[in-house]
C-alpha cells in the first residue's frame, strides 16, 4: 500500500485582491494616499504600489 501524497503548501503571503480594490475604490473618492492606507490596513508604500501599477 501506498501513501496518498499531499498537496504541497502555498509559500509567501495571501492575496490581498479585497483590500486593493477597496484602497482603489477610497482613492477614486478623493482620499489621500495616507488616509486609504490607514482605513485599509496596508502600508504606504504598497498603496504607492498599487496606485501605481507596480
Amino acid at each position: 500500500m501506498t501513501k496518498a501524497r499531499r498537496a504541497p503548501k502555498k509559500r509567501g503571503p495571501a492575496p490581498q485582491a479585497g483590500k486593493r480594490d477597496q484602497y482603489l475604490r477610497l482613492m477614486a473618492q478623493g482620499m489621500s494616499n495616507s488616509a486609504a492606507c490607514r482605513v485599509v490596513g496596508i502600508n504606504r508604500k504598497t498603496g504607492n504600489r498599487w496606485r501605481y501599477g507596480r
